[in-house]
């Protein structure tokens, strides 16, 4: 009996996490924990702002569909542009490159159309 009555409380707290989960992805907000303005996941917020000389640079991109496809795209962006840091969200489509300079938005577009990807938008 008291395993049950466990079992329950467990389920319930279960429930009550998902259903919290939900709401809050549904108000925009990201379950990580951390500040959401500064991550690649917020659809651009960090691309205006530059720290100690960087460049962010946020692209949205369509066909990334594993891990293997973020390394494909960090690989293309490292082999043909100088960054200091790029990674890549296959479950977002969101590649978040950092920089000393700006980026050429419509050679990142060519770059990645060779490898196989569709860039949707490109914040920086």
């Amino acid at each position: 009996m008291g395993t049950l009555i466990v079992g329950i409380v467990l389920m319930a707290i279960v429930v009550a996490i998902i259903i919290s989960q939900i709401k809050n992805k549904k108000k925009g907000k990201n379950s990580c924990g951390g500040n959401c303005a500064h991550c690649a996941n917020h659809r651009g917020a960090c691309s205006a702002e530059k720290a100690d000389g960087q460049v962010n640079t946020v692209v949205e991109i369509d066909g990334m569909m594993c891990p293997m496809c973020e390394s494909h795209v960090n690989d293309a962006i490292r082999n043909n542009f100088d960054v200091k840091s790029v990674k890549s969200f296959f479950k977002t489509g969101i590649c978040l490159i950092v920089s000393e300079k700006s980026l050429d938005k419509e050679k990142i577009t060519q770059v990645l159309k060779a490898s196989g990807y569709t860039v949707k938008n490109i914040n920086a």
